[in-house]
């Protein structure tokens, strides 16, 4: 379908005031970049959501910094009360019927199909061979797709926790009553039910798992054995084909096939291996019998609305994990065109990338800035972006950083139950670990696929967001780690080396 393209305008500097002075903010610090966060966060999350769905979110405020070690880091702000506010809003609708959430949902689902079928054509472009223009209009084409799903996408994280209790069990709680089994229903109804992306992975390469025959009691010998057999490394092929992506977190990260080979022979060296497909069935005819025995309506819609906004959030990591694969390798031939540095484009916004590299009005002063630290914040009526020293000019940065110095004790949501001792770990990007040993705590904004491998050594997880839906409450549950979600500052009073007590049971965590 076409997608009409909305100018977003550029307000005149001016001091910001977030009228916030109880920091009730939901925190989100990732790797990344200002392209990025602006594209998802303001451009789609703010400016587009309110021309789709009028009742959206009114402000979204950001911070990008390059980091001592080089790395770039960026950091969100949703107010608190804008989220409980849209979400106040499904969950009234919702105790009629589900007819204004299904028609939000159609809606994002719809722009997010059409964005995977143009990732997908993407794959085959040329992206060295086009000329300047066909390589701009490649990228405005890929921009548009990305954050018209995004538009809708990001209505999802009012469904998110941003407090000490997980609104969801409590709206469980209200509406069942103080019954013995109440842990027991509350595990069962907010049980994933819908197969995340990289869930989707996990099954895909278990289907080629059933192709293989013989023992290999070394990962040289099933790799000789993989490259030997024509279906197997005619189906590892096409996997990686179609799943080279699946790591990818705000970067490129392109998987090779000798990842997946490796990935399948410890699928295939595993006894008992889980049947994804069979779990995620079992879990719906057990949420759906539960349902049917409680018999309330409302409670039943909003279940399965928490279900969606789930697998909505998962779907637009994927559109823009999928989107950041292009992005990067767009960004790269332009910078080669123009003598630029890469970084260069990726803290450049999309309203100005046009002026930058076809009509070569450049700013390195500012870009350099930029690059160093930014911050910018967008309303439905337009965006600033601040840099050097505007930023101090034009922010008081005490309006988003609260003081965490000498906090010792703080709290979040239990999402996996146990009581345990050890060494902080805080990891900001999966894919820059360093020392993790079996046993020690992981301390991070929140997880997402790339972090399995290290939760999978943890021995318990502490995150600053997320839900009881969340992908760290999912996996804990499903591995049996202690896991306490939603703390808001478990990143800001936690470093690493740190002794601390996770109470997962009360959801309370100690520095020792």
């Amino acid at each position: 379908m076409p997608i009409k393209k909305f100018q977003y305008p550029l307000l005149k500097p001016h001091r910001v005031s977030t009228n916030n002075p109880n920091h009730l903010w939901l925190e989100k610090n990732y790797p990344g970049y200002l392209h990025t966060i602006f594209a998802q966060g303001i451009h789609a999350g703010v400016f587009l959501l309110n021309k789709f769905f009028p009742f959206g979110y009114k402000t979204g405020y950001s911070y990008t910094l390059t980091t001592r070690s080089g790395d770039p880091e960026m950091d969100w702000f949703w107010d608190t009360r804008e989220l409980d506010r849209v979400r106040q809003i499904f969950l009234t609708r919702g105790k009629r019927s589900m007819s204004f959430f299904n028609r939000y949902y159609r809606w994002w689902d719809s722009h997010c199909c059409e964005s995977l079928k143009l990732y997908q054509q993407a794959d085959r472009w040329n992206f060295q061979m086009m000329n300047d223009r066909e390589l701009y209009n490649a990228y405005e084409k890929l921009y548009w797709a990305n954050i018209m799903q995004g538009a809708g996408g990001y209505i999802a994280d009012c469904f998110l926790t941003v407090g000490e209790t997980d609104w969801l069990s409590d709206f469980i709680r209200s509406r069942v009553g103080q019954v013995k089994n109440i842990d027991h229903i509350i595990a069962t109804l907010t049980a994933p039910a819908i197969p995340s992306f990289s869930n989707e992975e996990e099954i895909a390469l278990s289907r080629i798992a059933t192709h293989v025959r013989g023992v290999f009691r070394t990962y040289t010998a099933f790799q000789r054995h993989a490259r030997k057999s024509s279906p197997i490394s005619a189906l590892l092929a096409q996997h990686t084909k179609k799943y080279y992506w699946a790591e990818n977190n705000y970067f490129a990260k392109i998987l090779s096939i000798n990842y997946f080979t490796r990935k399948l022979y410890q699928l295939v060296k595993a006894k008992g291996r889980e049947n994804l497909v069979r779990k995620m069935k079992l879990r719906r005819q057990a949420k759906a019998s539960l349902l049917r025995e409680l018999h309330d309506p409302w409670l039943a819609n909003v279940i399965r609305m928490s279900e969606l906004m789930t697998h909505v959030q998962d779907y637009r990591k994927l559109g823009l994990v999928r989107f950041s694969h292009f992005s990067h390798i767009i960004f790269m031939e332009m910078a080669r065109r123009t003598g630029l540095e890469l970084w260069d484009f990726h803290n450049l916004v999309e309203p100005e990338v046009a002026d930058v590299f076809l009509h070569h009005h450049i700013d390195l002063k500012k870009l350099r800035a930029r690059r160093k630290k930014n911050f910018t914040y967008g309303t439905p009526h337009g965006y600033v972006i601040y840099e050097g020293k505007d930023i101090k000019k034009y922010v008081d940065d005490s309006q988003f950083h609260e003081d965490h110095a000498g906090i010792k004790i703080f709290k979040g949501v239990p999402a996996c139950a146990g009581l345990v001792q050890g060494t902080v770990r805080l990891i900001r990007n999966a894919h820059k670990v360093g020392i993790f040993n079996n046993g020690d705590i992981l301390v991070t904004n929140n997880t997402t696929p790339d972090f399995v491998p290290i939760i999978k050594r943890a021995g318990a997880i502490i995150t600053d967001q997320g839900g009881i839906t969340c992908h760290a409450a999912i996996i804990s549950r499903e591995l049996g780690i202690p896991c306490v979600i939603g703390t808001k500052i478990a990143t800001k009073v936690l470093k690493d080396g740190d002794k601390v007590e996770v109470d997962a049971i009360k959801g309370i965590i100690r520095k020792l």
